[in-house]
């Protein structure tokens, strides 16, 4: 109401607006100017400028066509490069594992002759029952030393999404002692210096494995005539730091005697692709990709190396207020007695492990239903009423995954555990939730019966 009150206020104009000629050329016009007006506030005329900028209408369109076509450019050369950099990850997570084969195959046959060798032995004298045992105990501990084997190199080879979970970094270093032992080999000796203390940090098991297992090939590397490797573990109290925030901080450090290295070298040492070993030995992303883990869980890496006096690489994680996984797991002794009519429905394409776990099942109490496949397993579940699906996740045709999916379309609250050796965590994660319950291969009886009770405990 004021402006259409005030003469000067109401006639000042500046529009852009189109024209179409008789013939239907289209003309962009941007006025400006102002009204004029005498007592009776009548418009008397107008004083302006009228300009063609038709031209510059079609640049302005050209631009934002080329802005949105530049944005598109880059995020497709974005996404190409990223899964560039995810494919370099996993190539070199497959040398790292590669540069363990002789000490992997060793070690394998050390477990293999164990196991068969037990296994003759109880076969000579079955009647022996002390003999027996003694043998097949064994004969159990060295498969079970196969499983931590195997377990670690699918963890290391296969893509997998990141869980960023409380855990205690002795323990996993710790874990690691054979996997560490094989990386080595003969001509290095291992030091294991490990802080008692469980002080948890926030990180993903597999990647911290994975920097621990690059940080030791390159301590071997840098020791051509052999030497020491020290990996150690302490809780630190940081402060007036540059890089990390104030607190307290777990190191973990991987020292070697070797050569050591120059401060030029030493500056680039953490560049993705730089390296200092020979062409087909390395591809540059062990140092970067354990300084992408650290950064990733909070905390930073520490470079020490001067020449002729070794190199000391630290990983320094911040501690958590959350408790570690360390006995989240249901003890054996938590476990009640199966009830005799609750239902276990077993789907395992391999026959002799399916054949082992009804036997086991039965034994335990359970009543148990089998299939050899996904589509069995379905028919199974529609004919019969299982309390609970025990599906492997490797099989043909139709993965564990995919039959845990269908299986909670039909029964949203069946219990399900995936007793499986090769997890694609992803795919699980997908259907049954980050809360799955996954039951590695091989596992121990009473093992099997606390995820059983977990499972159907959960179900209720």
């Amino acid at each position: 109401i004021a402006a259409a009150m005030d003469p000067a206020r109401r006639a000042v104009y500046d529009q852009e607006y189109r024209t179409v000629g008789r013939d239907g050329t289209q003309r962009w016009i941007a006025g400006k100017g102002r009204c004029v007006f005498d007592e009776s506030n009548t418009c008397v005329r107008i004083v302006g400028t009228a300009v063609d900028i038709t031209r510059r209408k079609g640049l302005e369109a050209e631009l934002r066509h080329l802005n949105q076509s530049l944005e598109r450019r880059v995020e497709e050369q974005t996404a190409e490069r990223m899964k560039a950099e995810d494919a370099l990850r996993q190539a070199h997570k497959m040398e790292a594992v590669g540069q363990l084969t002789d000490g992997i195959a060793h070690d394998f046959n050390n477990v293999l002759g164990a196991v068969v060798g037990s296994f003759e032995l109880i076969l000579r004298r079955p009647s022996d029952l002390e003999r027996v045992q003694r043998h097949a105990e064994t004969g159990l501990q060295a498969a079970e030393r196969g499983a931590r084997l195997t377990s670690q190199l699918l963890a290391f080879s296969r893509a997998q999404q990141i869980e960023m979970k409380p855990l205690i970094v002795s323990g996993v270093v710790n874990g690691m002692r054979e996997m560490l032992g094989n990386a080595l080999g003969p001509m290095a000796r291992l030091t294991l210096d490990l802080d008692e203390n469980a002080v948890p940090v926030l990180a993903d098991s597999t990647q911290l494995e994975m920097a621990v297992l690059n940080l030791a090939i390159n301590a071997r590397d840098a020791m051509p005539e052999g030497g020491e490797v020290v990996i150690a573990t302490q809780l630190l109290s940081i402060s007036n730091d540059v890089e990390l925030p104030a607190g307290e901080y777990v190191e973990l450090c991987v020292s070697d005697s070797g050569a050591g290295m120059d401060p030029e070298v030493a500056a680039r040492a953490f560049e993705p692709f730089f390296t200092t070993k020979g062409v087909g030995k390395g591809t540059g992303l062990g140092l970067s990709q354990v300084y992408g883990i650290a950064h990733q869980a909070g905390g930073t890496v520490r470079l020490n190396s001067h020449p002729g006096a070794g190199t000391s690489v630290s990983i320094l994680l911040p501690r958590t207020q959350a408790g570690s996984e360390a006995g989240a797991e249901p003890h054996p002794s938590d476990a009640t007695r199966a009830q005799a009519l609750i239902t276990v429905l077993v789907v395992d394409d391999d026959p002799n492990v399916r054949e082992v776990l009804v036997e086991t099942l039965d034994a335990l109490g359970y009543r148990v239903l089998e299939a050899e496949d996904g589509p069995s397993g379905l028919a199974a579940l529609d004919e019969g009423v299982p309390d609970l699906l025990m599906v492997d996740f490797a099989m043909p045709g139709m993965n564990g995954a995919e039959v845990a999916k269908i299986a909670l379309a039909r029964r949203p609250n069946l219990p399900i555990v995936f007793a499986t050796g090769y997890a694609d965590t992803a795919a699980i994660v997908d259907v049954a939730g980050s809360q799955a319950l996954v039951l590695r291969k091989p596992f121990r009886v009473s093992e099997l019966q606390a995820m059983l009770v977990l499972a159907l405990a959960s179900r209720r």
